[in-house]
């Protein structure tokens, strides 16, 4: 038996850290389509007329060995019991998602930045504002998030982190017209997600994680095998994710560049 973990967990390294690249930059087409003129325009002085937020989505994962003092800006380790995010204690000295995007959002705003710290601060905002919507970057069991968690998943050894990086990402195949119906969003759905704080969408994220993505028995000694109902209910949490946090990252920059 505990042969079998082992193997499984050597199966599912190395351990992921974000949304996985497809995520992130599905996130940031939904982003682009939302901009504003002056956004766009902003955007594209930044990046030049060449490139787009999806481009860049993936950076702050790249740079992540150069900068490891950037690591603890991917998620915020709130417990699965808790009821209220209590920040001085889960993101100490803004040293969590929740910090760094707001951190980004000023530098955007702020007048005079060099262009270099410009183009950083938009790649690491478009990142962040993915990784704050992947619900176990906001949520934590004592497992790193479910990176301890040993599942098997559509027959794969992965660990629950993985599942929810990119296993089901993957499963869904969002391309094409799958991807132009995720991005169609409501109004009502518009007027919903466009309210609240980063700290707010994180215990949303949380939530997410207490309800869904640890919704499953308790595992023993060996994997848990996550079967077509989770598989279902993970799609479409995810989904909503995606579509979610594409929007929100479109209202933050239309903010900036009102």
């Amino acid at each position: 038996m505990i042969a079998k973990i082992i193997v499984l967990f050597l199966l599912a390294a190395p351990w992921a850290w974000s949304w996985g690249q497809e995520g992130h930059r599905i996130t940031a087409q939904i982003a682009e389509r939302r901009l504003s003129a002056k956004a766009l325009a902003a955007v594209r002085q930044i990046l030049g007329p060449n490139r787009s937020l999806a481009d860049i989505a993936n950076l702050a994962d790249e740079v992540r060995n150069q900068h490891p003092e950037t690591a603890p800006w991917h998620y915020v380790d709130i417990p699965l019991t808790a009821t209220s995010l209590d920040r001085a204690k889960y993101c100490p000295n803004d040293q969590c998602v929740i910090g760094a995007i707001e951190r980004f959002q000023r530098e955007l705003a702020a007048p005079g930045l060099s262009p270099e710290r410009r183009y950083e601060a938009l790649y690491y905002i478009v990142h962040f504002v993915g990784d704050l919507h992947q619900p176990l970057h906001c949520a934590d069991r004592d497992d790193r998030g479910g990176n301890d968690v040993p599942v098997e998943f559509q027959g794969q050894a992965m660990n629950l982190h993985q599942v929810w990086d990119s296993g089901i990402i993957n499963s869904m195949h969002l391309d094409g017209e799958k991807l132009r119906r995720l991005g169609k969003i409501s109004r009502r759905r518009r007027r919903a997600w466009g309210r609240g704080t980063p700290g707010q969408w994180a215990m949303e994220s949380h939530d997410l994680a207490r309800d869904v993505a640890y919704r499953f028995p308790e595992p023993g000694m060996d994997p848990v095998v996550l079967d077509r109902n989770y598989e279902r209910r993970a799609a479409s949490v995810v989904r909503t994710q995606l579509a979610k946090a594409g929007y929100r990252l479109a209202y933050a920059l239309n903010q900036i560049y009102r």
